[in-house]
């Protein structure tokens, strides 16, 4: 029984080993935009494992955004919704899912796993990333609806503030970026180029 136990172990163990080596193979070929080999290298890492753990679960979701940067999308998704279910508290899960849903044009699914997913982080950098995905995406009135429920922390971050001048500029709202420029100079007094843009603005408005 000891002897049985002790190969028992030591597969484990092996199994454990070839797991990580195959995970860190795939992270590093995402590294280098191989996404085709790092989805085969975390496919053959889950494949070691019966059971879903921590370590599956972050294997698990490098597949979804190698999935993703393959433009399997609807694999992406299924791959995080099969996390979800065994894990509604991640908040990288519904991050994610938020980002891909923005990438493929599905704005109301967007707007309520990013939401989700910043939440239940309640990191700043989260929140902004957020914001400027939308923004970058043409997705203004879903960028608008976010930004309304950012907490104060994430609003005065640079990027943030820089992105409401450039936005309401863009709309010909010269007043309202103005206002924004006047409000990120107050914080970032050093920033010669928004005060450039200050110069600018209140000559249109």
């Amino acid at each position: 029984m000891l002897l049985v136990t002790m190969s028992f172990t030591a597969t484990s163990c092996g199994r454990q080993k070839q797991q990580d080596e195959y995970k860190r193979q795939g992270i590093e070929q995402m590294d280098t935009k191989e996404y085709s080999k790092a989805l085969k290298s975390f496919n053959k890492a889950l494949s070691l494992s019966s059971t879903v753990g921590r370590n599956e679960k972050d294997i698990a979701l490098y597949k979804a955004s190698a999935q993703h940067k393959l433009g399997k999308n609807g694999d992406a998704i299924n791959t995080i919704n099969g996390l979800i279910a065994f894990d509604k508290a991640d908040y990288r899960l519904y991050f994610l899912r938020g980002l891909i849903y923005a990438d493929i044009g599905k704005s109301t699914k967007a707007l309520a796993d990013l939401k989700k997913g910043c939440a239940l982080s309640n990191k700043s950098s989260l929140y902004v990333s957020a914001y400027e995905t939308l923004i970058s995406q043409g997705m203004d009135k879903t960028a608008e609806d976010f930004y309304q429920e950012m907490p104060k922390e994430a609003r005065a971050q640079k990027k943030v503030m820089r992105l409401r001048v450039i936005g309401y500029e863009k709309k010909g709202d010269f007043a309202s970026a103005l206002h924004f420029a006047k409000s990120y100079l107050i914080q970032y007094p050093d920033d010669t180029d928004m005060k450039k843009e200050e110069a600018f603005l209140k000559l249109q408005s």
